[in-house]
């Protein structure tokens, strides 16, 4: 459990247990921020987190933040699992804006993978129905519970009865940004995946790479996966070795293509550190919408997967379950264009 998800643990406890009285100022977020040894801004957004689950009640500025005195009547319970990276929080937003609508509650875990089937089945019986799970792969949900897996592989052969699951379209990602890379006239491109495995059908990241492919191939470049160079997951060592073997073999390359924004902050730093300006002297794009990088990247509208994953479920829970497992995609958008050079030919 990271240390967002243990403060927000021990406030909500704090405040179903009566520790801090309904109606009462909340202590300010630089005094929880001190004694919890966090900066300002990851207590904002745990406490951000308890004011939409109806703990906590923000007033306007200088007003500061009440306890709850009456808190909604919820008609039902979801649950969100994953860890709270900036990915996934903006999945937990379009969750909990779609709860908030239904009158439902949202209940947050991030429980070790050993305890996982054990904390499922406890929140079972605190009567929540449905589940909407990211980075967890796909666990078995309890009886009379459905479970949503977001943004992970959609496999049709391990489909199995209450799992669903929601997705961006990464193909249709891939061939925008490559488009997009195109149309700004680079032929020289490289491609830098984090994924080792990524050739694996089962990995999130091989219809990206299938995308920027197709793009190629159409454009008239046909040594595309001799151009693709598959690191390990968040190697800082294999992003230098990336550089180093692929700017000499390829020293006309005009821009580097990443599977991810993670990869992209990776070929960034190692860049950085090997004294190439990258984004500079060479162009660099990536995917997830998450990097402060000046980069272009691949909106995969999370909040609109969280959205659609608790609507289904809030249905479900009022007894119209699917007569077999959904799967959906949602559209993806090309953002930061502006930061892809125009090369003059």
């Amino acid at each position: 459990m990271g240390i967002t998800d243990h403060i927000y643990q021990v406030l909500k406890k704090r405040l179903e247990n009566g520790n801090y009285p309904a109606g009462t100022r909340f202590p300010s977020e630089s005094t929880l921020a001190d004694e919890f040894s966090v900066n300002k801004m990851t207590m904002n957004k745990i406490v951000s987190m308890l004011a939409e689950q109806g703990y906590l009640i923000r007033g306007n500025r200088g007003a500061g933040t009440r306890v709850a005195e009456n808190r909604t009547r919820f008609k039902g319970a979801l649950a969100f699992l994953g860890q709270l990276k900036p990915y996934s929080t903006r999945i937990l937003s379009g969750m909990t804006a779609e709860t908030t609508r239904n009158d439902f509650m949202t209940i947050i875990e991030s429980p070790r993978i050993e305890e996982l089937q054990y904390r499922l089945q406890l929140l079972k019986n605190q009567g929540v129905t449905g589940i909407v799970s990211i980075g967890y792969g796909i666990p078995e949900p309890p009886q009379g519970m459905h479970l949503f897996c977001v943004d992970c592989a959609i496999l049709p052969s391990i489909r199995q009865e209450r799992v669903h699951f929601i997705n961006s379209d990464n193909f249709q990602g891939g061939q925008q940004m490559m488009k997009e890379i195109m149309r700004r006239g680079h032929r020289e491109i490289l491609i830098f995946s984090s994924e080792r495995f990524a050739a694996s059908p089962n990995a999130s990241v091989t219809p990206r790479i299938r995308g920027f492919h197709e793009i190629m191939k159409q454009n008239g470049i046909p040594d595309f996966e001799e151009r693709t160079f598959y690191g390990a997951p968040n190697s800082l060592a294999d992003a230098k070795r990336f550089l180093q073997l692929y700017l000499k073999r390829y020293p006309a390359s005009t821009i580097i293509c990443t599977d991810s924004d993670g990869s992209a902050e990776l070929i960034h730093r190692a860049a950085w550190e090997q004294g190439i300006e990258c984004p500079g002297k060479i162009a660099l794009t990536g995917f997830g919408d998450v990097t402060r990088l000046p980069v272009a990247s691949i909106n995969q509208n999370p909040e609109r997967q969280g959205e659609l994953a608790a609507r289904h479920l809030i249905s479900f829970a009022s007894g119209a379950p699917p007569p077999e497992p959904l799967m959906e995609i949602v559209d993806t958008e090309l953002t930061g264009a502006e930061n892809i050079p125009i090369l003059i030919s």
